[in-house]
């Protein structure tokens, strides 16, 4: 009878300890604000951000944009009065991997680098030796952007018009998740001589003119985490520890 009690003030005072170790250890990560992620650190980051605070009083400038064919796309062809000639099916027909597509008549035509206008034209042209009136429609079918990150519904946006507002590709997806920092919303587009980063700050009045930004196909868009979020992994094993502590106690109460 009292080897059962001495060990039973046992098991309460290791408890106790870990419940003490749990507090303070606790007590810490929220007094610290636990540690930025390494995206938060990252030099690229904040070179952008001293970039955007010099330039919060400027209008954003949205150059002209037109979206070029690349290899994989898909792309839908109509010929006026020759709907045999034109592709068949909603899924339209593949770019291959060297640029081309293989059309009746015309053979292989290589499209990529061309804009839809370009290669509508260029089609017509081909097809003009062979009929009297040609008049040809292309269309990408394919057009998306990307949105990851502290986001509801991550992943695919179709961009039917080719481009659409960054708020409204927000919103497509759902809208922000409760660890949103609308403070670093990062935009990589790639452009012919590499990717650029873009930070963008939804939280400032003089710079909300980044939220009308048109985001084309094949941008990546990525909403940082809140230091909050990183508190919130960081303790996450400490309530663990804490019930991994406790279970002894729990069992025991229970026999």
């Amino acid at each position: 009878m009292h080897y059962n009690v001495i060990q039973f003030l046992t098991k309460v005072i290791l408890l106790n300890r870990y419940f003490i170790a749990f507090t303070i250890l606790s007590s810490f990560l929220f007094t610290a604000c636990g540690s930025k992620s390494l995206l938060q650190d990252s030099h690229i980051v904040k070179k952008k951000e001293e970039q955007s605070k010099r330039q919060q009083t400027k209008t954003y400038y949205r150059k002209y944009f037109e979206y070029r064919i690349v290899a994989h796309d898909r792309v839908k062809i109509s010929v006026y009065n020759h709907e045999e000639l034109g592709t068949k099916g909603d899924s339209g027909i593949l770019v291959d991997s060297s640029g081309n597509i293989n059309l009746p008549l015309i053979g292989a035509v290589r499209i990529a680098g061309h804009t839809q206008l370009q290669a509508s034209r260029k089609i017509q042209s081909l097809y003009g030796r062979y009929l009297k009136k040609s008049s040809v429609r292309l269309e990408v079918l394919n057009k998306k952007a990307y949105i990851i990150g502290e986001i509801k519904k991550a992943g695919a946006i179709e961009l039917p018009n080719e481009r659409i507002p960054l708020l409204q590709a927000i919103a497509t997806a759902g809208g922000f998740s409760d660890y949103a920092n609308k403070e670093k919303i990062i935009i990589l587009r790639k452009y012919s001589k590499g990717t650029k980063l873009e930070l963008v700050d939804l939280t400032n009045l003089s710079s909300l003119s980044h939220a009308s930004m048109m985001i084309r196909p094949g941008d990546v868009i990525y909403v940082a985490p809140t230091s909050m979020k990183d508190i919130a992994t960081n303790i996450a094993p400490i309530f663990k520890l804490a019930a991994e502590a406790m279970l002894p106690f729990v069992r025991y109460k229970d026999l």
